[in-house]
């Protein structure tokens, strides 16, 4: 304390009281008349601010109070004597408990910052995190709710009991944390690991975001509430090896806005409170409404009953959820059933259907998936033959298709018949309930999609991955914060008016869904604003708006919130169709196509599959330079797997080729750039060049230019995990090539001397038909990347001017320089350019071949074929083309890349004024 002020200014047994409300919580502070700490307080108030502020001073004598010091994010509903800047309050208590440290680190439920001190211990700097849930302890709170833990306390607990390795978990976003969750688990990764991941990932995002490893600041103070994450704590100590001392009271935005208080006291500033009611301010504020009421009015909606529904709960579920049993046709025993079953594994949701031979849903199934799909596959499967026992029926299951994110895994272990992306089945059930549908809207647990259909074929689709704040999680996670039961949403949302919150991020609707609740709007007020703020995310995020059409179905479980369909109809003034078999869409359709198909024996290992005890564990094959991550089942000793590139089977332990169209088009392209690179060190360094962007097609080319000079090189094509780790590493929303060029570069910063990652630059002309090659990112990543934490340090990177506008003396010019400086060995410029002109002569080699490839290829093969257009890091890239190329080939169709074709100008100019 700066001055304490003499007993006689202040009652001997009064106390002056902080009160610090954030986004989530609320902390409370007593001290006494001179000016020691008393008593705290602290609980989320679950925007419910004036009830739990009363419930929090019972264990206060509000008669006792002398004055209220608030920090400035605290709601004007409480009577304070004077308000504090929240970093202020907080540099007061730390100040006060501390004379001596670095910094203070700050981390909140919605956002998360570093003040930093001189060596004077004068304020420095403040560094806050960008405006996403990332790093902060929402995000937490949403992972414990989704892993059906109490809290985030529990969580870190778990995560402090974890004795084994830990998965790595993007800690960048809800929706990248669900998918590797979900991964996590079917890797056989214990709870324990997977909590540990998350403290992990959270503290690294929290380093990353504010460098904390590259400032000198120390020793660090670590208040707010995550820093009660003693799992969290341990990980950002060991990350940057410094000395941080944790908050003991918790509360230091309170307690500093008390002493604050407390060295301004003044005799008049004594204020008398009888009760708690007394604090607070009644609610003044006029309610501003920017939604009308959520009544449906041009849309038909349907009645989800059917014949008979039930929850059916396995009697060894363990842990499992209970599964959702609709039945829609009467199962009068016959003498058997026979039915095609269509199963939708999703992120959040797994759902079966029952079809039978005449195109009848017979029955519906439908369970939380939980990060387990294994299991709830299986808890499915029990579903369904207990419905055979409870209903005496002979069921003859003549085939199993699967569709949705565990699609692939859940169809091997079930011997499925068909394996059906989602679009795909989606759209062939919406086409089925209205032949004449043309927008499919689908809002998932994890993502959101939007189809576009002319005469029943798809001709766009798009998923919005990158964001949580427009998911059915995202509705679900309020529900549950707000006191809400899901399936009364819907009830309490309709004919509500509502404000408007912001649609960008969760942070964003959650802030202002508190700051209304604090103003007196109702609860079931706020909930509806939830439903605006989705509709809006998924309108501009997710959908092309000027292409609705006239026949909307909307798809998936959140269709059966009817103020949902609702929002969308009064925003769209059009009719929004909602089938009853919304949530089952996924499912039917799988069940349809597969039924259309006719087969004549099925592969499914049987309902009773759900009796056998699964074992998921992960292996890596070395059988190619693919390595890759398999996941492996054991079920009852027989070995199904997942996740090999070339298809092979798990016992066939050779490298398969099912190349069925004859032309493997990366393969060829392999073989025409092979080079073979020196194998000895003439010049004394290793150079590393990275399988990214602009320098994924320019690698035999530079591995060309540095083989001419006896310089060693090493690329990063052989490695998967560069889009992984780069977004775990990025400081920003990039793109998925620059988060993938992240990781590529730290891959190689363990394995080379210098990584070699040139600007490749052009500039812009008044030539209309000049080339626009390159975004402003990626002409500028090497910039971007040496600024991307401790695996990557600047001074490695070599980063010459790659100008070709101006010919390619500049080139050799920069190149020259470059190697002048790092190599050990003299080096020369006519070297250089020697080496130079040689790639170049080598790459022109290879183009004239590819083009000879083509010619001869088209020539002898006159059926489809299809050209490639992209750029060729990602068309090119197996860990961007998500596999186009193979499932081409698939359907026999050979797939070449556009830099086969010969043309010039002329003969693409047309082309151009056609995409204008």
């Amino acid at each position: 304390m700066s001055s304490l002020l003499p007993r006689n200014r202040m009652d001997p047994h009064a106390v002056l009281l902080g009160i610090d409300i954030g986004s989530v919580s609320i902390s409370l502070a007593a001290i006494n008349s001179v000016g020691d700490l008393c008593q705290t307080a602290y609980q989320f108030h679950h925007g419910d601010i004036a009830a739990t502020f009363r419930k929090m001073m019972s264990a206060f004598d509000p008669k006792q109070i002398s004055g209220i010091a608030a920090t400035s994010s605290t709601p004007s509903m409480i009577k304070a004597t004077r308000q504090y800047d929240n970093r202020v309050a907080i540099m007061a208590a730390a100040h006060h408990f501390h004379p001596r440290m670095g910094g203070i680190l700050i981390v909140g439920g919605q956002a998360f910052g570093l003040i930093g001190f001189d060596e004077q211990g004068r304020y420095h700097s403040f560094r806050t995190n960008s405006s996403c849930a990332t790093g902060t302890g929402s995000f937490l709170d949403q992972q414990a709710r989704r892993l059906n833990l109490q809290s985030a306390e529990v969580l870190s607990n778990k995560a402090l009991d974890n004795k084994g390795s830990i998965p790595k978990i993007a800690a960048r976003c809800a929706v990248f944390a669900k998918t590797d969750l979900v991964h996590a688990q079917q890797e056989g990764y214990s709870l324990e690991q997977i909590c540990d991941g998350l403290c992990y990932g959270l503290a690294k995002n929290i380093v990353d975001r504010l460098a904390l490893d590259r400032d000198p600041f120390s020793p660090i103070i670590f208040t707010g509430g995550v820093s009660r994450s003693r799992a969290v704590v341990q990980h950002i100590t060991s990350i940057i090896q410094k000395e941080i001392i944790v908050d003991p009271t918790g509360v230091y935005g309170a307690l500093g806005a008390a002493f604050l208080l407390f060295d301004e006291w003044r005799e008049n500033d004594t204020v008398g409170f009888r009760s708690v009611t007394d604090m607070l301010r009644p609610g003044t504020v006029q309610k501003k409404y920017g939604h009308a009421p959520l009544t449906l009015t041009l849309s038909n909606y349907p009645d989800f009953g059917g014949d008979e529904a039930y929850d059916y709960v396995s009697a060894d579920a363990g842990g499992s959820y209970p599964v959702e049993v609709d039945i829609y046709d009467p199962l009068i025993p016959p003498n058997g059933w026979e039915v095609f079953l269509g199963m939708d594994i999703g992120s959040t949701s797994t759902k079966a259907v029952l079809l039978n031979a005449d195109g009848r849903i017979m029955a519906g199934f439908y369970t939380s998936t939980a990060g387990r799909p294994v299991a709830a596959v299986q808890n499915v499967l029990s579903a369904i033959n207990d419905l055979s026992e409870k209903k005496s029926m002979k069921l003859c299951i003549k085939g199993a298709a699967t569709t949705g994110s565990g699609r692939k895994f859940a169809g091997k272990i079930m011997g499925a018949d068909r394996i059906i992306d989602e679009i795909t089945a989606h759209a062939r059930a919406a086409c089925e309930i209205d032949p004449d549908v043309d927008t499919i809207i689908e809002i998932g647990g994890q993502d959101s999609k939007f189809t576009i259909l002319k005469n029943g074929r798809v001709t766009f689709s798009v998923m919005n991955n990158v964001c949580a704040a427009g998911t059915g999680s995202f509705i679900e996670e309020q529900a549950q914060k707000l006191g809400c039961p899901l399936t009364a949403y819907a009830s309490r949302t309709e004919n509500q008016r509502s404000p408007m919150v912001s649609d960008r991020c969760t942070v964003f609707m959650e802030r202002d869904m508190n700051h209304y609740l604090s103003e007196g709007y109702t609860v079931d007020e706020v909930l509806a604003s939830v439903l605006h703020a989705i509709r809006e995310n998924y309108l501009t995020k997710v959908a092309v708006e000027g292409s609705i059409g006239q026949h909307i179905a909307f798809q998936g479980a959140t269709a059966k919130n009817r103020a949902l369909v609702a929002a969308f109809e009064q925003r769209l003034q059009k009719p929004i169709h909602v089938s009853k078999y919304c949530h089952l869409t996924g499912a039917l359709g799988a069940a349809l196509m597969l039924s259309e198909q006719g087969i004549d024996q099925t592969s499914f290992k049987g309902i009773g599959l759900h009796k056998k005890a699964i074992h998921v564990s992960s292996e890596i094959c070395d059988l190619c330079t693919n390595h890759c991550k398999i996941t492996v089942a054991d079920v009852a000793g027989e070995k199904v797997a997942y996740g090999f590139l070339c298809g092979r089977e798990y016992d066939t332990k050779r490298y398969v080729n099912q190349t069925l169209s004859g032309f493997d088009l990366l393969r060829e392209r392999k073989k025409v750039f092979a080079v073979k690179t020196v194998s000895t060190n003439a010049k004394g360094i290793t150079i590393g060049i990275p399988a990214a962007l602009h320098l994924y097609a320019d690698i035999p080319f530079w591995k060309t230019f540095f083989d001419a000079l006896s310089i060693r090189t090493v690329t990063s094509e052989s490695y998967s995990g560069a889009l992984k780790e780069g977004k775990h590493m990025e400081n920003a929303e990039f793109c998925s090539p620059m988060a993938a060029l992240h990781g590529h570069v730290a891959y190689l910063m363990e394995r080379a001397d210098d990584v070699f990652l040139p600007y490749y630059i052009e500039h812009k002309t008044g030539d209309r038909e000049g080339r626009r090659q390159y975004c402003y990112y990626t002409q500028f990543s090497p910039a971007v990347i040496s600024l991307s934490g401790e695996e990557i340090d600047g001074k490695r990177l070599l980063t010459p001017l790659i100008h070709y506008r101006h010919g390619p003396f500049r080139t050799k010019i920069e190149l020259y320089r470059m190697l002048k400086s790092i190599t050990k060995a003299p080096i020369g410029f006519l070297d250089v350019s020697r080496a130079y002109d040689t790639a170049c002569d080598y790459r022109e080699s290879c183009s004239l071949r590819l083009k000879e490839i083509y010619r001869n290829e088209s020539q002898a093969h006159e059926d489809l074929h299809v050209v490639l257009l992209g750029r060729p890091y990602t068309t090119l890239s197996k860990l961007m083309n998500k596999g186009i190329p193979d499932i081409l080939d698939s359907f026999g169709i050979r797939a070449y890349f556009q830099d086969m074709l010969s043309y010039t100008d002329a003969d693409i100019r047309p082309i151009k004024r056609l995409l204008k």
